[in-house]
């Protein structure tokens, strides 16, 4: 294995088929999937644990919030990337094989980012990846500008978690 996919969950049980749906249909089998539920009382775990037995799950009794749900999904990590991603979203077919494949080449980075366009307007830019700028304001790369344009590898500052 080389990845582990951390997805944080509170309450996202409208969410959960269409993502890990998508991750079962990734063009690699080079990673495992970790479930952290921060207590949600919509069934999201039990869900997960019936209906995606691959996947390994940590629940948490009450909300403990993002960072904590990361962090618990990075120290249960058993390879030597992980990727954190967000309930809500759906992954091509490409995505981990691609952000391995990113990884792989170049030894002195950090992190990567993938191109990520918005569910309800695909043609359309969410984020491209984090900057800041000289006055030490955030800003996504690409925000609601049209994807095509974004389709090269770039560095960029950090990636969106």
């Amino acid at each position: 294995m080389k990845a582990t996919v951390v997805i944080p969950n509170l309450n996202g049980i409208d969410y959960l088929k269409d993502c890990l749906d998508s991750l079962r249909m990734q063009s690699t089998g080079e990673f495992q999937t970790v479930f952290i539920d921060n207590g949600s009382k919509d069934g999201s775990a039990d869900f997960v644990a019936e209906h995606y037995p691959e996947v390994e799950i940590r629940r948490f009794p009450e909300n403990r919030g993002f960072c904590a749900a990361v962090n618990e999904g990075i120290r249960m990590s058993r390879t030597p990337y992980v990727i954190l991603l967000n309930n809500d979203t759906v992954c091509e077919p490409c995505f981990v094989e691609s952000l391995i494949e990113a990884m792989d080449q170049d030894p002195g980075c950090f992190s990567c980012a993938s191109r990520m366009v918005r569910k309800q307007r695909p043609e359309l830019m969410a984020n491209g990846g984090d900057y800041y700028c000289a006055l030490g304001w955030a800003f996504a790369l690409g925000q609601n500008k049209p994807a095509e344009n974004y389709g090269q590898k770039r560095r960029v500052f950090s990636a969106c978690a």
